[in-house]
Parts: structure tokens; sequence; C-alpha cells
């Protein structure tokens, strides 16, 4: 029988997922970003995509190691997304003008699509992934164990 804590399997998918998502952004570092309201592209953007390379890379770390560390890398990285992505939705022109970037060339699928439509359901998936990460926060809460906390108030 095994003696692991509960919840490794998943925080190890987790880690795998995380250093993808690392691996993903050092990909796109040529892709423009949403930043401050504004749409940023070259160095800046390359140097947001590596922030994130390198925080989803020392996400991934924490969650395959299980250490306490891991624990507060989970926190760390749900308020940094967190900041990030509602900023990027609360600056509606600028993620307008990133939308319309994203369909260059194909401006009759976007009218056919509607900017209105676009941009609701960009900020209500965007929602739906921060809650996501905090239920995820809430699931390492629930399983502390697995990062070495003890005892009922871990």
């Amino acid at each position: 029988m095994s003696t692991s804590p509960k919840g490794r399997v998943t925080f190890r998918i987790a880690a795998v997922l995380s250093a993808i998502s690392a691996v993903w952004e050092l990909l796109t570092l040529q892709v423009e970003a949403l930043l401050f309201g504004a749409v940023i592209g070259g160095a800046a953007a390359a140097a947001y995509h590596v922030f994130y390379a390198l925080l989803f890379g020392w996400l991934a770390l924490g969650l395959w190691r299980g250490t306490r560390a891991g624990y507060y890398t989970v926190i760390v990285a749900a308020v940094i997304y967190t900041a990030d992505r509602l900023q990027a939705v609360v600056a509606r022109d600028a993620l307008a003008t990133f939308v319309r970037g994203q369909f260059a060339g194909r401006e009759d699928l976007l009218q056919t699509i509607g900017m209105d439509f676009l941009l609701q359901s960009i900020t209500l998936m965007t929602l739906v992934v921060v809650a996501c990460w905090w239920g995820f926060v809430g699931y390492a809460y629930y399983r502390r164990q697995y990062f070495g906390f003890t005892g009922p108030a871990g």
C-alpha cells in the first residue's frame, strides 16, 4: 500500500502542465501581450513571456517537489496570474485592439462574430479561468499535507 500523501498524482499532473505552459511561453516570445492597458510587442512582450515562463517553471518545480515553498508558489502564481488577467479584461480598449490584431486579414470574420460578443466571451472565459486557479489554491490548502504541513491548521 502506498504511503504517499493524498493529492500527489494531481499535483504531479499539474506540475507537468505547468512545465508545458512554461515551454509554451518561450515559444510565444514574439506574440504581443496586454499589459497595463496597452498592447505590447517586441522586447517588452518577450520579457513578459520570459517572466511567465519562469513563473510556470517555478510552479512546476514546486508542485513536483511538494515542499512548503511549492505551496506558497501556488498562491503567489495565482495572485500574479489573477492580477494580470484582470488588468487585461478591465482595459477593454486595449483588449479590443489586441483582438483586432489577432483578426488582421480576417476582418470579415470579426464583423460576423461581433466585437462586443468576443469581448464579453473573453471576459467570461478569463473570469472562469481565474476562478479555477483559486479553486486549485483551495485544493492545495485542502491537501496541504502533500507540501509538508501537518495538523488541522496546516
